[in-house]
Formats: structure tokens, sequence, C-alpha cells
């Protein structure tokens, strides 16, 4: 798994689980995106120790409903402690998958946003 530390290697990592790595792509940038920023705030919901620190999360632009993502939007870090990077790529792939019309996805997106809760309410110590 890549480094995770900007928007775009997030949706980068995303798109690998998804399948989804030939352009045209199936999902657009900015639903991704706003899977990231909705999985931000889930985790905040679940872990606010994470974003102490941090006293906000810092949300990403996913641009006009219309065009392409402004290319400063993918090469905004996102800031998230190392250890729960991978959950928020699970995160942002379970939400991506909800749209899709097949039991079968449906069950792997249930999966994946499992994966998140479970992985970001593990303690490793």
């Amino acid at each position: 798994m890549p480094a995770l530390e900007t928007v775009g290697q997030y949706l980068e990592e995303a798109r690998v689980l998804l399948q989804d790595t030939v352009i045209p792509y199936r999902y657009a940038d900015r639903e991704l995106i706003s899977a990231l920023n909705i999985g931000l705030t889930e985790a905040r919901k679940m872990r606010a120790d994470l974003f102490l620190p941090l006293f906000e999360i810092g949300y990403y632009d996913p641009g006009p409903l219309a065009g392409p993502v402004p290319p400063a939007t993918l090469t905004q870090p996102v800031t998230m402690d190392p250890m729960y990077r991978s959950p928020l790529v699970y995160y942002i792939v379970g939400r991506a998958q909800l749209r899709d019309d097949e039991p079968t996805v449906d069950a792997r997106a249930g999966a994946m946003l499992q994966k998140f809760v479970g992985q970001l309410l593990t303690v490793n110590g």
C-alpha cells in the first residue's frame, strides 16, 4: 500500500480495490473525495482521540459539479495517523460500492465498511 499522504494517493489506492484504474473511470474523483470526507467524519465520530491534536478535520474540495477536480485538491495532504490510513481506504471503497445494484457488490461494500470500523476501533498496544 502506498504512503497514503495525499487525497490523490487515497483515490489511487481506492481505485485499485475498486478495479477502476482505466480512464474513463467508473467512479468520478468527486464521488471518491466525497467518500473520503464522509469517512473522515465517521472516523472522528468513532475515534475523536485521533483528531485531538488537529482540533478540526481537513475537508477536501471536490470542485464544481461539472468538470474535473482541481489538481491542487489531489495533492492536498490528508492528516491521519499512519496506522489508521488503510481503514479510510476501505471506507472509500465500501461507500463507492454502495451505489452499485448487485447483491454480490452489496456484500463486498458491507465487508469493506465493517473492515473500516473493525480496524479503526482496534487498539494496538
